[in-house]
């Protein structure tokens, strides 16, 4: 079966990326083999929609299943639409959570379990059973205060917009 798993690098032996949508790299691997392709995300930079966009190009690689530490919902939504099974990453290795997934050690995703927009700051919640510093979490925090100020930038515009046409 082939696989997509976001990565940090184009290397079976690069670490499982934090995030789905504004991962650098995913790679297209052969559990049987662990033989890969690797594909630059081309939704990396994108201002909004990262998500959707990152797993329309994954599914077009028509993966058996999709690995990741975490996916949002816009994402979450677009894989399993395309009957793509996701599941959950606990970190490490490419090559170890292939290994993992092939003894069946990975949990099947049930749900999204990233907020929306999570991936847009590099300052991705840590892994569940890691600790950060009191810096590593104010940065987080703080990334989330400003994912938050632009999620109600965004829904004050729509509802401007929105408005606007009920006046015409």
């Amino acid at each position: 079966m082939k696989v997509i798993i976001s990565s940090s690098g184009e290397s079976i032996d690069s670490s499982i990326s934090p995030v789905f949508g504004r991962t650098e790299y995913y790679l297209l691997v052969d559990t049987e083999d662990f033989t890969h392709e690797s594909f630059v995300n081309p939704a990396l930079s994108q201002s909004s929609g990262a998500g959707i966009q990152a797993a329309q190009f994954v599914l077009k690689k028509d993966p058996g299943s999709v690995i990741s530490s975490s996916i949002g919902p816009n994402a979450y939504e677009v894989l399993t639409a395309g009957s793509v099974p996701c599941y959950t990453a606990s970190g490490g290795t490419v090559r170890e959570t292939i290994e993992a997934f092939n003894h069946g050690d990975l949990p099947l995703m049930g749900a999204a379990n990233a907020n929306s927009h999570s991936g847009i700051t590099p300052t991705a919640t840590p892994p569940a059973g890691t600790s950060g510093s009191k810096t590593d979490e104010l940065e987080m925090f703080s990334a989330k205060l400003r994912d938050l100020r632009g999620q109600v930038a965004d829904v004050l515009q729509k509802l401007d917009s929105l408005r606007e046409g009920q006046e015409k």
